[in-house]
């Protein structure tokens, strides 16, 4: 058999078996199923639904978040590093395949006249016409493992995908519901200016008839402005909230100013929210699976470094034409041709390539102790949003209850001041009272949404609408 054919099929043997370095193995860091917040009233273990802003019915918010997916540009911004990171992959797949070049030269020259030469003063041509290629065989599989990293990095810029994604769709759906909130709380604030405007017209009537006190009438006049002085900051606050969430559309901060200043109400959340089981994060969370992708990617690092401690193999070729005449140059005759191996071999560079695998053992390490401390925190960040909504639900029904018994001590207090038997300082600090209740009902009925908002986030939910985006 040829000899070269013998080296081929060697090569080629060795490299099918060889791969150097550490083989990958994720780390065994499952929770258990059970959350450590029991409360069975609020919450169940069914799966979370990946759409979860469609509880809310509400079409508006569903055509903010499909303009968020296709137009924010942080999502842009993270797609496209997605896709530059799949580039980079599809490079590390050329190590494989043969690197093939061309190269065509016409040379022509003259010899001295005072040569010695029978040809001395003559004109000569040459025409070379050639292919070379060089094919590295991965005998040790460095390659291997440069082609194994990239692939986790895809995974990885994939997960940071999803993870933008993720926190553009909760910041749409919260700033949309603040704006909710925030209208709520100017109309009630209006609407308690003018029964207090009305009370101050009661006030003065009865002060014309001596009923009422100059200190009375000032008392009303003074909580009617002070309520009224609340409404300018709580509509700065709301167009606020609208031109953020027109840049997050990928708009003009007043591009939505005619959709949302039309108020709407904010809608009920579900009695029993599905969150799924607590060893499901892992699989959710955006963060937790691009940091284990980096630790896999680090581990396949550390066997390409390790890759260059052996030697290289090369089979390298050249084929073509040469000829002095252009006639004779695709002839057999100007058939030119050439196969050899190669190797390459670092034997000594003064400990650079141990200390480079040194470095990549200790990147490792730390990939490794990141992706602990994110499922960590993820943990953390679900256990604290499930214990704030459901405190937030407590909270908000009995500022419920306490908001009906202050608009009842309203009405008796201004039932004991027509009959004479209290002064105006009474229903004045009932109706201050109910104004603050009120108000801070409505802020409980804002956070129970936005809060339910997140805990959707920290389970890691959302994200999947957005994966045909990234084909």
């Amino acid at each position: 058999m040829n000899r070269s054919v013998l080296t081929l099929t060697a090569l080629l043997s060795l490299s099918a078996c060889t791969t150097i370095g550490p083989n990958y193995l994720a780390p065994d860091t499952s929770p258990t199923n059970d959350w450590a917040t029991q409360q069975a009233d609020y919450f169940s273990q069914q799966t979370i639904a990946s759409q979860w802003w469609t509880i809310f019915d509400d079409n508006l918010l569903s055509h903010y978040i499909e303009q968020a997916i296709h137009h924010n540009k942080d999502v842009t911004i993270a797609l496209a590093n997605l896709r530059q990171a799949r580039a980079l992959h599809r490079e590390t797949r050329a190590l494989f395949l043969p690197q093939i070049g061309s190269e065509t030269e016409l040379e022509r020259s003259q010899t001295s006249d005072s040569s010695s030469d029978s040809s001395s003063g003559s004109t000569r041509n040459l025409y070379d016409v050639n292919l070379d290629a060089s094919w590295e065989i991965d005998i040790f599989g460095g390659n291997a493992r440069e082609a194994e990293a990239a692939s986790a990095r895809i995974d990885s810029a994939e997960a940071d995908y999803q993870g933008v994604v993720l926190s553009t769709l909760s910041e749409v759906a919260r700033l949309y519901f603040e704006a909710r909130g925030l209208q709520k709380r100017i109309r009630i604030t209006k609407e308690n200016a003018h029964l207090q405007q009305q009370t101050f017209g009661v006030v003065q009537a009865r002060l014309d008839v001596g009923e009422a006190s100059q200190f009375d009438l000032t008392r009303a006049q003074g909580e009617y402005q002070l309520t009224l002085a609340k409404i300018p900051n709580l509509e700065a606050d709301l167009y606020a909230a609208i031109y953020s969430l027109s840049v997050l559309l990928g708009q003009a901060p007043e591009a939505l100013l005619n959709d949302m200043l039309a108020a709407k109400p904010l809608p009920p959340v579900p009695d029993i929210v599905p969150v799924g089981l607590r060893s499901e994060l892992l699989q959710r969370r955006p963060d937790i699976r691009s940091a284990e992708r980096e630790l896999a990617a680090s581990i396949a690092d550390i066997g390409a470094e390790e890759a260059n401690l052996y030697p290289k193999f090369f089979l390298t070729g050249e084929s073509g034409f040469q000829a002095r005449r252009f006639s004779d140059l695709f002839t057999a005759a100007g058939s030119i041709w050439s196969f050899s191996t190669l190797m390459q071999w670092s034997i000594f560079e003064g400990g650079a390539i141990r200390a480079r695998i040194d470095a990549e053992q200790a990147e490792s390490e730390a990939a490794l102790a990141l992706y602990e401390k994110t499922v960590l925190n993820a943990l953390s960040e679900a256990e604290t949003a499930l214990v704030r909504y459901g405190r937030e639900l407590e909270t908000r029904q009995r500022l419920h209850d306490g908001v009906q018994s202050r608009r009842q001590s309203v009405k008796l207090a201004k039932a004991l001041f027509d009959v004479g038997e209290t002064d105006y300082l009474a229903v004045l600090d009932a109706e201050r009272e109910l104004t603050a209740s009120e108000d801070d009902l409505v802020l409980s009925e804002t956070q129970q949404i936005t809060k339910l908002i997140t805990l959707y986030t920290v389970l890691g939910g959302g994200w999947e609408v957005a994966e045909q985006l990234a084909e």
